[in-house]
Order: C-alpha cells, then sequence, then structure tokens
C-alpha cells in the first residue's frame, strides 16, 4: 500500500467519532471564550486608593474608657424562694438516694 492510501483509510476509519469529538471540541472551546468574554471588563480598573496616614493622635472624645471593675460584697446575701415554689426536702448525710442502683 502507498502512502496515500493509508492516509485516507485513516482519516475514513471511525470518521463519525472523529467529527462528534471536532463539534465537542469547538463548543467546549466557544463556551470557555464567552466566559472570558464575559468576565473581562470593559473598562482598564483604575489603581487603588491609598489611604492617608493620620499624624495627629486620635480625639480624646474617642479614645477608649475602660469602666472600673465593680466591687463584688464580701458575703453574698441570700436570695429568697417564691412563697409557691417546691422545696425539695432536704438529704441527711449518710442515707442514700432511693431508687440508686449504686453502680
Amino acid at each position: 500500500m502507498n502512502w496515500g492510501h493509508q492516509l485516507k483509510e485513516r482519516i475514513t476509519r471511525n470518521w463519525r467519532e472523529k467529527i462528534i469529538s471536532l463539534v465537542l471540541a469547538f463548543l467546549f472551546w466557544f463556551m470557555i471564550k464567552a466566559q472570558d468574554a464575559r468576565n473581562m471588563p470593559s473598562y482598564p480598573m483604575p489603581p487603588p486608593a491609598r489611604m492617608p496616614v493620620p499624624t495627629s493622635p486620635a480625639p480624646s472624645q474617642l479614645t477608649p474608657v475602660i469602666p472600673p471593675p465593680v466591687q463584688l460584697p464580701s458575703e453574698l446575701e441570700p436570695m429568697l424562694s417564691p412563697p409557691n415554689a417546691l422545696i425539695p426536702p432536704a438529704r441527711v448525710p449518710g442515707t442514700a438516694l432511693s431508687g440508686t442502683s449504686g453502680l
């Protein structure tokens, strides 16, 4: 076989798959190009603005003020419970609770 016949056979063999792959490659290229063009700004971006550095200290009304610490009383006062609250009975030391499994 000569090289012309081999080239023709390689091109025509599986021609449907080759055409489908070319169409898909073109569609992917077109989609990527459209996405890139959509994200590209139509005008150049301005340079970032520089904030001036303050040379004077902050005014006194803007300085943070820390409140003085709260003084707690040395003894805490007991709180009274409301009159209709149920108070559980006091437990006597040395007695076990009823219903415990004792594990």
